[in-house]
């Protein structure tokens, strides 16, 4: 038999999200979640499991976004890898966590290794790339696409290399501010940056404890590409870039090109993404990994 309690303190929510959690993912761990929960500052709402002995054995963490009236992971709708975090033998029971939402409740994202999660609806994708046996991006190009398709990027990269000398460095910390706004004129409102807080959030990931690898694609100085990635448990994550796109095209292309080399040069397995397809994903034969969302209307 288990019982359930709710944690609306921060401290404590931290306390049993750093026991509980399985840390495999980036998504997994405090330090970033808290990146986006701190600025919100929702209520959080972790529904904790515990057995008869009043051992944790299981977690659903969730805060209420005052703004839009529900429950969401805790973290904010930017976050994905979202589960119940659940200790061996105990998978039986994820339904009854979900059946403990008591308040309007709209959890997307949801990547839970147990069978109810997994039969959930699904949310959309995760997009990833082993890179495990690449030697560089052209191994990629070459492994994925068709003759005609490799030539079209050889092509157009070639030109780039030739018409600019570029350097390349990593996390020089002055250059986030050109990602958003490379990033906040190619895609306008559409722009994630856009949202409030999202800036000062990028500018606290430089500071996280995992090994960051941002890379600005400088040319005469002048910055004209800058991505973000973070590295954590052999995989990269793919978190944002922005790029010179209407003085240089296809520059975006070829900077998601060399972010994936970052990680094939660190000798990681996994490039990753992270959802939605953004027309891009798809097209370039990434793995489409099905995640499931969860929806409580009172």
């Amino acid at each position: 038999m288990i019982h359930f309690e709710i944690l609306n303190n921060l401290k404590d929510a931290e306390n049993v999200w750093r026991l509980l959690s399985y840390n495999q993912t980036l998504f997994d761990t405090w330090e970033f979640r808290n990146c986006f929960a701190k600025y919100d500052n929702y209520e959080p709402y972790f529904i904790l499991g515990k057995n008869d002995t009043e051992e944790c054995i299981g977690l659903l963490p969730l805060q209420f976004n005052s703004e839009k009236g529900y429950l969401e992971f805790f973290g904010g709708s930017w976050m994905e890898d979202n589960k119940i975090y659940l200790k061996p033998g105990f998978e039986q029971f994820a339904k009854e966590f979900y059946e403990k939402i008591d308040k309007p409740a709209h959890l997307i994202g949801i990547n839970g290794t147990d069978e109810f999660s997994k039969s959930l609806p699904i949310d959309d994708y995760k997009y990833q790339l082993d890179i495990s046996y690449y030697k560089n991006y052209l191994d990629f190009i070459a492994d994925k696409f068709n003759s005609k398709t490799q030539a079209t990027f050889r092509r157009k990269f070639r030109k780039i290399e030739e018409e600019l000398p570029m350097e390349f460095l990593l996390n020089q910390e002055q250059d986030i501010e050109m990602l958003f706004e490379y990033n906040m004129k190619t895609f306008g409102e559409d722009s994630s940056f856009n949202v409030p807080f999202r800036k000062e959030i990028y500018r606290d990931i430089l500071k996280l404890p995992f090994k960051i690898h941002m890379l600005s694609i400088r040319s005469n100085g002048i910055v004209q590409a800058v991505s973000l990635n973070v590295e954590y448990n052999g995989i990269l994550y793919y978190l944002n870039a922005g790029s010179n796109n209407m003085e240089i095209p296809n520059l975006g292309s070829y900077t998601i090109m060399k972010s994936i080399e970052i990680g094939i040069n660190n000798n990681l397995k996994i490039f990753d993404a992270l959802m939605i397809n953004y027309n891009w994903k798809e097209r370039w034969h990434f793995a489409k990994i099905p995640f499931n969302k969860f929806d409580h209307l009172l």
